[in-house]
C-alpha cells in the first residue's frame, strides 16, 4: 500500500496548483486514489478493506502528503474515520459500502467525530439536527460521518454514517492553508441516521483485529496526522535540496547551497524530521507488538502518543526553518515551500497537534490518571478482542 501511495507522488504534485486553485483534489484524482485502495486502509478486512496496521498507513499518508499535503490530509481524514466502521456488524457494513459489488468496495468516507448535532430518537434510528464542522473531502464522500448527542441524554454520545446527499455541504472552508482539503461544515436537518448504521461512543468494536485493540482512540486514529505532517515536511525539505546549486539571489551571486547558513537549516530541519518519523517508528512498533500479542505495552502506547505530537510539531518546526534560509525565495510560489509552510500551519492546530497530547503522553510516566480528553483512556476491557 505504502508503494502504491508513492507511484501516485508524480501525479499528485502535477495537480497540486489546480487541487489548491480548485479547494479539493480533483475529481480523476481521487478516482484514482480510490483504485489504488488508499481510502479503504482501515475497512475491516472481513468487508473487503485492507485492515493495515497503523505505521503502514502512517508512511501510505506521508508519501501522499509528500507529493501534496492537501491531498495527503484528505486521505487522512477519510483513514481516521474508517476506524469507525470497525463498530457496525459486519453485514451491515458490507452492504453499506458495496462490499459484494464488482470490484469491491469503493467506499470514501468524510465527516466529523465532533459531537455537534442533536439526536432526536425515532423508530429505527434518529433524526439529527445541527452543523458537522471540518469535514474534510465531503464533496467526494460516498459516505457522510455524523456525530451527536442523545437530546434527551446529552451524556450518550453517537457516531452515524449517512448518505451525502441527506445534508447539505456549507462552503466555509477559506483558510491560510491546507485550501485544497474542501474541509467545509456539513448542516444536518432532520437527517435519518438508522441503528444499523449508528455506533455509540464508548461501546466495543466489532471487527476483532488489533487496529480496535489499541487501549488509547486518540492514538488509534491521529496516527495519520503525524504521517500526513512528515511528509509535507520532507517534501518541503527535497524541493529545496533539489534546486539549492542553481538558485541565488540578488543580493548574493552564491547558490543557497555555498551559504553555510542555508547548509545547517537544512541539516537541523532533515534531523528534526528524519528523527521524529524514527521515534514515531520505535514507539508503533513497540506499542504493535504488544497489541497484537494481546498485552498492551501501555508505556509504549503512551510514548506513541507524544512520538505522533511530536513529529507535528517537528515538521513544522522543520519548514519554519527552512522558510527564511531560504529568502526570498521562500515567498515565491513557483516553490511549494511557502503552501507546506502555511499547510503546516494549519494542521498544527488539528487536535493531534494540540499541547493536551503531551499531557496524556507524559501522564502514564509520572503515575497520574490518565487524561480523558481525546480519547486517553487506556482500557483494556474495551478493547479486548473477546466480546463475550
Amino acid at each position: 500500500m505504502v508503494e502504491r501511495a508513492r507511484a501516485l507522488q508524480p501525479e499528485i504534485a502535477a495537480r497540486a496548483d489546480e487541487t489548491e486553485a480548485d479547494g479539493s483534489p480533483p475529481a480523476d484524482l481521487i478516482e484514482t486514489i480510490t483504485d489504488a485502495g488508499l481510502y479503504r486502509l482501515f475497512i475491516p478486512a472481513a468487508a473487503g478493506g485492507e485492515e493495515v496496521p497503523p505505521l503502514v498507513v502512517f508512511h501510505a499518508i506521508e508519501a501522499l502528503a509528500a507529493a501534496d499535503p492537501s491531498t495527503g490530509w484528505v486521505v487522512m481524514l477519510a483513514s481516521e474515520l474508517s476506524l469507525v466502521s470497525g463498530f457496525l456488524e459486519t453485514e451491515h457494513l458490507r452492504e453499506m459500502i458495496g462490499s459484494d459489488e464488482p470490484g469491491g468496495p469503493r467506499c470514501r468516507i468524510a465527516g466529523s467525530s465532533r459531537p455537534t448535532n442533536l439526536g432526536t430518537r425515532v423508530e429505527g434510528g434518529w433524526l439529527v439536527n445541527g452543523i458537522s464542522t471540518f469535514a474534510s473531502g465531503v464533496d467526494h464522500a460516498t459516505h457522510v460521518v455524523i456525530a451527536f448527542k442523545d437530546e434527551a441524554n446529552p451524556g450518550d454520545q453517537y457516531m452515524s454514517f449517512v448518505d451525502p446527499e441527506q445534508g447539505e455541504i456549507l462552503r466555509t472552508w477559506d483558510t491560510m492553508g491546507l485550501r485544497g482539503t474542501g474541509s467545509h461544515d456539513y448542516r444536518n436537518e432532520d437527517v435519518f441516521a438508522s441503528d444499523q448504521r449508528t455506533m455509540k461512543f464508548g461501546s466495543r468494536p466489532v471487527a476483532p483485529g488489533p487496529n480496535w485493540r489499541i487501549p488509547d482512540g486518540g492514538i488509534a486514529s491521529w496516527l495519520q496526522n503525524g504521517g500526513q505532517a512528515v511528509g509535507a515536511a520532507q517534501g518541503a525539505i527535497d524541493e529545496v535540496v533539489r534546486f539549492a546549486k542553481h538558485v541565488d539571489s540578488k543580493s548574493d551571486s552564491r547558490s543557497l547551497a555555498e551559504r553555510e547558513h542555508f547548509r545547517v537549516a537544512v541539516g537541523r530541519a532533515q534531523a528534526r524530521v528524519g528523527s521524529a518519523r524514527s521515534y514515531v517508528r520505535e514507539m508503533g512498533s513497540r506499542a504493535w507488538e504488544s497489541v497484537v500479542a494481546g498485552d498492551p505495552d501501555l508505556d509504549a502506547v503512551a510514548q506513541w502518543r507524544l512520538a505522533n505530537v511530536n513529529a507535528v510539531h517537528a515538521a513544522t518546526e522543520a519548514v519554519e526553518m527552512l522558510f527564511p534560509a531560504a529568502g526570498t525565495n521562500a515567498i515565491h510560489r513557483r516553490w511549494t515551500l511557502e503552501r507546506r509552510f502555511r499547510d503546516l500551519q494549519v494542521a498544527r492546530r488539528h487536535n493531534a497537534g494540540l499541547d493536551f497530547n503531551w499531557d496524556a503522553g507524559s501522564r502514564h510516566m509520572l503515575g497520574l490518571p490518565p487524561l480523558t480528553r481525546g480519547n486517553a483512556i487506556p482500557d483494556r476491557d474495551r478493547f479486548s478482542s473477546d466480546r463475550a
